[in-house]
């Protein structure tokens, strides 16, 4: 059983800050209700990952925003800030390399800077992860997309799940240039043909489905199905995805997958533990 010492929440922002605060004043909501419903466990560990500014952008100003907000919100948080822009691939895998190199720590629970969290939201996360029984699982704050993907904005992931994934991640990031300290742009800036050839071949040689996409999210989930690693979507909403501008969202996109219309499961706690117990017994 995973107790809350052996869980570290990692936010991952970069400039945004009004976003960020948006968002940890959710997380804040999540830990308090976590806090409530058994105030005798330790409260989880915090780490707000903040990459760096753009050296074309000029946007040093907002980096150092994000970073007054997490002082003044979340003041217990460890904030680990690189120096230059990484982009969320190298971000992403360098941050997480570093949680799990304590080895006290079993899983992480990530948050991106652009979400709102339901007040259940960690509890049904850390409660949803003590039914597993064993290593190698990722679990959805929300429902499983058609095809079986997850929602990656607010995504808990254990030690397994991320070994598997970050061996793969560097391979991607290296052969395709996508680590934005060594080339400006390059996530952004990404070969996406090269990529769907490169992943579609991974996906064959292992007897999975391709991925439905290039970026880092899809090369994730290709290393989780290639290994086994069980991929669980919690059968409620108790994330809000507020991002609609950006990389890969827009207004119209957001309009065209349904994201404008979503909604926060904010019934009793009982109701939603017992609608989660379920939903994991039968699969």
């Amino acid at each position: 059983m995973i107790s809350r010492s052996d869980v570290t929440i990692v936010v991952f922002a970069y400039n945004r800050p009004d976003k960020t605060r948006n968002t940890l004043v959710s997380l804040g909501r999540s830990l308090e209700y976590l806090r409530y419903r058994d105030a005798s466990l330790e409260s989880p560990q915090l780490v707000v990952a903040v990459d760096g500014p753009k050296r074309a952008r000029g946007d040093g100003e907002r980096v150092h925003d994000v970073v007054e907000v997490v002082r003044e919100l979340l003041p217990a948080a460890q904030i680990w800030q690189s120096s230059v822009n990484r982009s969320l691939p190298s971000h992403l895998t360098q941050t997480l390399d570093r949680v799990f190199s304590d080895s006290s720590v079993a899983i992480a629970l990530c948050v991106e800077d652009d979400v709102e969290l339901s007040p259940a939201g960690v509890s049904a996360l850390l409660y949803a992860s003590r039914q597993m029984t064993h290593a190698g699982f990722v679990i959805g704050a929300a429902p499983q997309h058609r095809d079986g993907s997850l929602e990656h904005q607010t995504l808990l992931i254990d030690r397994r799940a991320h070994e598997v994934s970050s061996s793969l991640l560097k391979t991607y990031i290296a052969a395709f240039s996508l680590d934005g300290a060594e080339r400006e742009g390059g996530y952004g800036q990404r070969d996406h043909d090269a990529i769907a050839r490169w992943s579609g071949e991974i996906a064959r040689a292992a007897g999975v489905s391709d991925p439905k996409g290039t970026s880092q999210d899809r090369i994730r989930e290709l290393a989780w199905k290639r290994e086994g690693v069980r991929l669980v979507g919690l059968p409620m909403r108790l994330v809000k995805h507020r991002g609609y501008w950006g990389q890969h969202n827009t207004p119209w996109y957001a309009l065209r997958t349904g994201q404008l219309f979503q909604r926060l499961d904010r019934r009793p706690w009982e109701l939603i533990e017992e609608e989660i117990r379920a939903a994991l017994q039968q699969t």
